[in-house]
């Protein structure tokens, strides 16, 4: 599994396992996203255990964790020699010193344990209660690419914190992209994405066009049925699941627009559960309008991952013809919407750099990023900077024509919003992939309270690879 950036992830990781409280942490992520290359990377300085749940019987689980805690067992049926989850927790417990070394437990691919029909969540409370007593920093780690599967509410007073792990952002998966110069990388990202297990198949020697017939249009190809493979598993009605995200691979959608991509479903209420599964898989992503009211109802969804976006736009519909020619496939139906399809994912790009790279030109990174949007607005990117500056930004990934205004129009926009009223100072940002037009380059020059953030900088590249 590749393992990239991940520095945030590993230091929150690394500080719960320094404490000396037992706790229960939770990891979450979709699949492939290097949940468990995260967790490896996080226990080699500790004391440490990662035992992966297989797919097998709750007496199977316990004599594997048995035998991986140093007691094994001559056979799974020998219920006289096969602990509980109570004494296997107790045996993990009790190799963190009292007041001394702690030792961490990784669970991986927890939800088994429910397929399995485990009762984990009483011992598990318990053994931690005790652990506390004693001054034993026992620390279990349940991974799990299903939120629901880790919702044990008895847990509540012993969780020492949730990390939900996101696709790998831009920069972070640069160095296994296609391309030469910084629009070839921001264009990749937005066909492959984030995802490890993604990004370990691609080529970068080959063009980004030849990448996604190999490993996407070819009938034999390794993603050519992602959807399956990623998700068909988990849920029991693919097809509405299918209809969802075919409805979200366009961008960012309100409700309506997803009750509509599910024509069988007649009262929106009926969409919710479906939509609701796809957040716990991780696959989808729920936002607020920054400026929208705390009860609000006014939320916006889009696929988590770049490419699982690009796969329902492009590659589902390549299934419903039998021996298409992946050339003519791409020529036809991918090559007139790439634009489209990178523009739609462009603003996740730029939130993305306000939150980790801002500091380069701006002096601070973002403490909140979003967007806005409104009857009378809609801002791409917007937030507060650590120095306390609230910003706009508009993103263009296709040229902006030369009449065009777009500093007077974001303006407008946030004369509609009351986000970031009364701060000090109020930036505005326009992103571009190409060129600034000359007469939007002097009035951006003639601004203080505006700057503009070209691919270059969206890479960190001045001139393709380092």
């Amino acid at each position: 599994m590749i393992f990239l950036g991940r520095t945030r992830e590993l230091g929150r990781l690394r500080a719960a396992f320094d404490r000396r409280d037992a706790s229960i942490l939770r990891v979450t992520g979709m699949r492939g996203v290097g949940k468990s290359a995260l967790l490896r990377r996080a226990c080699a300085d500790f004391s440490s255990l990662v035992f992966r749940c297989a797919p097998a019987s709750d007496q199977a689980q316990r004599a594997a964790l048995q035998a991986a805690l140093g007691t094994p067992i001559a056979g799974v049926h020998d219920s006289s020699e096969l602990k509980s989850w109570a004494a296997l927790l107790q045996d993990a417990a009790e190799m963190a010193e009292p007041g001394g070394r702690g030792f961490v437990l990784v669970v991986d691919d927890a939800y088994r344990l429910a397929h399995g029909r485990s009762r984990l969540e009483s011992p598990l409370a318990a053994v931690v209660d005790r652990a506390r007593a004693e001054q034993r920093a026992l620390h279990v780690v349940l991974v799990s690419h299903d939120r629901a599967s880790l919702s044990f509410p008895k847990l509540g007073a012993f969780t020492g914190g949730d990390l939900h792990v996101e696709p790998l952002p831009f920069r972070s998966a640069i160095g296994l992209l296609p391309g030469s110069k910084p629009r070839d990388f921001i264009r990749s990202y937005a066909v492959f994405g984030g995802v490890p297990r993604t990004l370990g198949l691609l080529d970068p020697a080959l063009t980004l066009s030849t990448n996604i017939r190999n490993i996407m249009l070819e009938p034999e190809a390794d993603l050519s049925a992602v959807g399956a493979d990623w998700l068909e598993r988990d849920v029991q009605n693919p097809t509405r699941y299918y209809a969802v995200l075919s409805a979200l691979s366009h961008g960012q959608a309100d409700w309506a627009a997803v009750h509509a991509g599910v024509p069988d479903l007649t009262a929106s209420g009926q969409v919710a559960p479906y939509v609701q599964r796809l957040e716990d898989l991780g696959v989808v992503r729920v936002s607020r309008s920054l400026d929208a009211a705390p009860r609000s109802r006014s939320r916006r969804y889009q696929v988590t991952d770049p490419f699982l976006a690009f796969w329902f736009r492009f590659g589902l519909p390549n299934l419903f013809v039998s021996g298409r020619d992946p050339s003519a496939h791409f020529k036809e139906a991918i090559r007139p919407l790439q634009d489209a399809h990178t523009a739609s994912i462009f603003p996740e790009v730029c939130r993305q750099y306000m939150e980790h790279d801002a500091s380069e030109q701006l002096s601070s990174n973002a403490r909140e990023s979003g967007s806005l949007w409104g009857a009378d607005h809609q801002i791409d990117v917007a937030g507060i900077l650590a120095s306390g500056a609230a910003y706009y930004g508009s993103c263009h990934w296709t040229a902006i024509p030369e009449s065009a205004n777009p500093l007077a129009d974001l303006d407008s926009s946030i004369r509609e919003t009351r986000y970031g009223f009364g701060r000090e100072a109020r930036l505005r940002i326009l992103f571009s992939a190409r060129d600034l037009p000359r007469s939007v380059e002097r009035e951006v020059a003639r601004r203080a309270d505006a700057s503009m953030v070209g691919a270059e900088a969206l890479t960190g590249l001045d001139a393709g690879r380092p």
